[in-house]
């Protein structure tokens, strides 16, 4: 039997939906691939979520890289290589805003998400993966070439000759401190560091002053624990030998010098980690 004429004119249309259909979702997503992101304009294609944060600057450029300012002026163009302040890049057309700014001059930055970003070949070329930085032209990022507080991942490569020129590439942020050396004295060091940073998290220097108090507590502890078996051990040996007391006398007398040298260093260290 030969179908109905009815069933026919059924299947015949929905051939030409799936047809129509299979059409249009491909011209999307040959839109969505061919699109170029290194064409992009300022402030495009950015998903994240920005808080407006205050600032003196006017006609800033989208995807400057801003850090905190401590003289009252709110967000101003990062100038300082790795530096621990940076507040993130500034997007206007970023997915989520929240603003609660009571100025009437603010920017939209973001510090954690997609984003498009400015930056230069001063530290050399850019590949997809390396980490960025902030650096000594204001408002742009470079590569990281060592360890230091970082904006993220680059997701573009960037090449040019010229570390004078600009552009804008994509870029997956993730404010956090690099370590280049992962060795385990490194890690100590930068952990030391990382504490130390005056971040725009945590822009009060209380952490040297604990980590300062810290060390001159645990140099006084040694240099009292050392005393107090030293003099226990002298004390023992002069009952037990009263002819030796002149030796025992210059051992106890060493053994306190080396409790001096224990409390100096401490404070020396102290002193220092106030001083960086």
């Amino acid at each position: 039997m030969f179908p109905s004429f009815r069933w026919i004119k059924k299947s015949l249309q929905v051939v030409l939906l799936l047809f129509f259909f299979g059409v249009l979702s491909s011209s999307f997503a040959s839109a969505a691939t061919t699109q170029d992101p290194a064409a992009a304009v300022e402030g495009t294609a950015t998903m994240g979520l920005a808080k407006v944060v205050e600032t003196k600057l006017n006609n800033v450029q989208g995807g400057s890289v801003v850090s905190l300012s401590h003289e009252g002026k709110g967000a101003i163009l990062s100038i300082t290589p790795y530096d621990p302040q940076i507040l993130g890049v500034v997007s206007r057309d970023a997915a989520i805003l929240i603003d609660t700014t009571t100025g009437k001059n603010g920017l939209p930055v973001i510090s954690d998400g997609l984003v498009y970003i400015l930056v230069s070949t001063q530290q050399g070329d850019i590949s997809r993966g390396d980490l960025l930085t902030s650096s000594t032209i204001p408002g742009v990022a470079v590569k990281a070439t060592k360890s230091g507080y970082v904006l993220g991942e680059a997701l573009d490569d960037y090449t040019n000759p010229n570390p004078s020129q600009t552009t804008l590439i994509a870029a997956d942020l993730n404010l956090h401190y690099f370590n280049s050396k992962p060795t385990l004295l490194g890690s100590l060091t930068d952990l030391l560091k990382y504490a130390l940073l005056p971040t725009q998290n945590s822009p009060s220097p209380i952490w040297k002053y604990l980590v300062a108090a810290a060390v001159v507590l645990a140099s006084f502890v040694l240099a009292f624990m050392t005393f107090g078996r030293t003099a226990a051990k002298g004390v023992e040996a002069l009952g037990r030998n009263p002819s030796a007391s002149r030796i025992i006398h210059l051992g106890i007398i060493f053994n306190v010098s080396i409790v001096v040298v224990i409390v100096l260093a401490g404070l020396t260290v102290a002193f220092l980690i106030l001083k960086l």
